[in-house]
């Protein structure tokens, strides 16, 4: 089949979530409300096509001033006035819309792209036009002429409405797209997203999607489980890495297999993120670890490290060990999954630790969504072979007989081994035990084991 032919908007995340971009002689509303970063974004877009020989013509209907906009879009590191001079043109509306009405606006958008060989024009306040309309069948009459016009002469056309409409109005029944930038409020917490409601000739990345507007302009995050999953690496037959700690290898039956994911949960004080160093510590140049941790920065491992032999400082220094810190306050997930899939591809780690797995979880706006969340990370690691070890924390005080871990009961189906460590009062004495609860597809040893945490980490008795 034929791809039609895309103008990218120079975000490769959007043009990810656009199937490519934007299409050559299309029509788009983009909504939002006052502050969403409509304007943001469509001058991002217009210099992203500049600087790729285009031209832009950017018309503006009762917005700030187009002095104010200057100095607002120079503070973003996309707009560079040098290499916009004579290519991006900016032109005032209103006087036109004033004057004309609804057919002098579209006699000066034609005129104007026509003028300036423009491959895109941005109408920026359709609302205006709307309200200076005599009736509605006017203002849906101007939008089919644009619309028209676009897909004559192949220009692409981008035009920007506060107006809140509802999704069978009849102005996005005649364009080619409609994309929707709005507030998520979940307690306390406002959140951006943006979302693709109507995308004609491309198969868009459907639901919500997170972003940002930094000086960088607006940063837009795919929802990871919206995305097309990776093929797995082929595997000639299962093979093993080590944990770290030599008897739970044994325990094991030969250690990890490459490419699963493994839940160690336990209460506070059980040695969690000990059992992570260790981990982190097995790893090799040929197979290098990540470990990301949210509770604990990397300056607290590197000691917590020293004290149980694993010299955290000269396996960064080798290459072989990557620290990643991020604070769980206000995260957004899918930038840091986008992160770290990235940071893996470029690493070549094959260990990752999650230090702290309730990270993602207090960080999820939408509060059921962490199994769709972690199936679909877990899918990715897979794919490029990456063994994990997520930790997670425990409910509970952690001496009753059996614990229940947090999430738990939610996340056991998507991981493939589960191991517990819990704290036992026996003899007036408080005693660590690990057990193994779960192994796909092959024998493990269920015996519920002691074990200490000395100068060399975690000892398991026997």
């Amino acid at each position: 089949m034929r791809k039609l032919d895309r103008l990218p908007t120079g975000i490769a995340s959007l043009d990810l979530i656009l199937d490519g971009g934007l299409l050559r002689g299309g029509a788009y509303i983009l909504q939002g409300f006052p502050g969403a970063g409509k304007t943001v974004l469509a001058n991002q877009i217009a210099s992203h096509r500049i600087r790729e020989d285009g031209r832009v013509v950017y018309i503006t209907l009762l917005s700030e001033g187009h002095d104010r906009m200057m100095a607002h879009l120079g503070q973003m590191t996309f707009f560079d006035p040098e290499i916009v001079a004579g290519r991006l043109t900016y032109v005032s509306g209103y006087p036109e819309l004033e004057k004309n009405g609804l057919s002098g606006l579209s006699r000066l958008v034609r005129t104007e792209a026509e003028r300036h060989k423009a491959e895109l024009v941005v109408l920026d306040g359709l609302f205006a036009a709307e309200e200076a309309a005599g009736s509605s069948h006017a203002f849906r009459r101007l939008v089919h002429e644009l619309q028209a016009h676009a897909h004559v002469t192949g220009l692409t056309l981008l035009l920007l409405t506060n107006a809140k409409r509802e999704p069978g109005s009849p102005e996005y029944t005649m364009v080619d797209g409609w994309l929707e930038m709005t507030d998520v409020r979940a307690e306390g917490r406002v959140v951006r997203e943006l979302e693709v409601h109507k995308f004609r000739g491309g198969n868009a990345v459907r639901g919500r999607h997170h972003y940002r507007i930094s000086e960088h302009g607006v940063e837009v995050y795919p929802r990871l489980e919206g995305l097309a999953g990776r093929k797995p690496e082929p595997s000639s037959a299962p093979t093993f890495v080590s944990t770290g700690i030599t008897k739970l290898d044994r325990m094991l039956k030969g250690g990890l297999a490459i490419g699963s994911a493994s839940l160690l949960t336990g209460p506070s004080g059980t040695g969690k993120t000990v059992a992570a160093l260790q981990f982190a510590g097995a790893a090799t140049s040929e197979a290098p670890c990540l470990f990301l941790g949210f509770y604990e920065s990397p300056d607290r491992l590197r000691h917590k490290a020293r004290g149980i032999g694993v010299d955290v400082a000269a396996l960064e220094a080798s290459g072989v060990l990557h620290l990643h810190w991020c604070s769980p306050t206000e995260i957004l997930v899918d930038e840091v999954a986008a992160w770290l899939l990235d940071e893996l591809e470029r690493s070549g780690a094959r260990r990752l630790v999650v230090d702290g797995i309730a990270g993602f979880q207090q960080n999820l706006v939408e509060s059921g969504r962490m199994g769709r969340f972690l199936t679909a990370l877990g899918n990715e690691l897979r794919a490029l072979a990456v063994t994990t070890l997520y930790t997670s924390a425990m409910t509970g005080d952690g001496y009753s007989p059996a614990p229940a871990p947090l999430g738990v009961a939610e996340l056991s189906p998507l991981i493939d081994n589960l191991l517990t460590m819990r704290l036992v009062e026996r003899n007036e004495n408080i005693h660590k035990m690990l057990s193994i609860v779960k192994v796909p597809d092959r024998d493990f040893d269920t015996r519920l084991t002691t074990y200490t945490i000395g100068p060399t980490g975690i000892v398991l008795a026997g």
